[in-house]
């Protein structure tokens, strides 16, 4: 008969520890690994690369003036100054992510002068770690709310404006919508592509940007709530704000196929606000609806303009 050895009780004890500790330990590897993976990707989304400038207004027949203001924090930001005659109105453009005042994949001094053909001078600036400005990290409309309440006291204080309009894409349209509504002397929004939460909008885009699995993009959410350096997207919710705020003129621009914020985002803040006029023009991409649409686009701008005036 066929005999089977019988391990004694204590090496069998000892195997299983050992079973137990190796696991643990390549259990304590893949968390270090995904903590670090997700840590790196966190970095490289608070750090995009700076773009320069390669083109000047005067270059398109703009009279322009450099200007320098600071952030609500203190940073040195810098812009362009585009008067319009003796106008007391303004109007200020928050560029996207990862761009500047001027990278923009649509002809936007065409749009300057749409603007001043309706009076209004118009101030372009470099969020924070973009174009010429200073700083070192963004973050995706929480700080960057400082550099856009610096550009408004500036055109106020400065420029002696009384009659201040933004308009933003994408981050900026973010930014737009958060700094906008808290500030009274804003009379109105324009918000071309926002993200309405960036919490839940890091989560359904981080494959669209990152072409990794979402289960990492769970776990680089988690990690920003333990460590990350002032990036927390879940304190930046345009849509809490635009939810309790009346009486201001808000436009939100938003291609129905926008690959990179879905327009559901922009959905979701006119159901909590009824009052904002939300156009959603079946061509375009992501912030490319004044190129692709761009009669239409001015027409509803220069009539957006009208409204804020009364």
């Amino acid at each position: 008969m066929e005999q089977h050895a019988v391990l004694p009780v204590r090496q069998r004890q000892n195997r299983w520890r050992k079973a137990a500790f190796v696991g643990s330990g390549l259990g304590i590897v893949a968390a270090n690994a995904f903590y670090g993976l997700s840590s790196y990707i966190i970095w490289r989304a608070m750090h995009p690369p700076k773009i320069a400038l390669k083109k000047h207004p005067e270059n398109y027949g703009i009279r322009t003036e450099e200007v320098q203001f600071s952030s609500s924090d203190g940073l040195s930001l810098k812009g362009w100054w585009m008067p319009a005659g003796n106008s007391k109105k303004v109007v200020v453009f928050s560029h996207a992510y990862g761009l500047n005042r001027y990278n923009m994949p649509f002809p936007i001094f065409d749009l300057v002068k749409v603007f001043q053909s309706q009076g209004y001078n118009v101030l372009m600036y470099d969020f924070r770690n973009a174009g010429e400005s200073d700083g070192n990290e963004t973050t995706i409309a929480l700080k960057e709310q400082l550099d856009l309440n610096g550009a408004i006291e500036f055109v106020k204080a400065e420029k002696n404006m009384d009659h201040i309009v933004l308009i933003g894409w994408s981050m900026g349209a973010s930014t737009s919508l958060l700094a906008g509504c808290m500030n009274e002397d804003v009379k109105g929004i324009i918000a071309d592509s926002p993200f309405a939460s960036l919490d839940s909008y890091v989560l359904d885009s981080f494959q669209y940007w990152t072409k990794l699995p979402r289960f990492i993009g769970r776990v680089s959410s988690y990690v920003t709530k333990l460590n990350f350096l002032g990036f927390k997207p879940h304190l930046v919710k345009p849509i809490e704000v635009v939810r309790e705020t009346r009486n201001k003129k808000m436009m939100i621009i938003h291609a129905k196929n926008d690959p990179a914020i879905s327009c559901t985002e922009s959905e979701r803040m006119k159901l909590a606000n009824d009052g904002i006029d939300l156009w959603q023009p079946e061509m375009g991409g992501h912030i490319e609806a004044y190129r692709l649409n761009k009669q239409e686009y001015e027409e509803r701008v220069i009539s957006f303009l009208r409204e804020c005036s009364y």
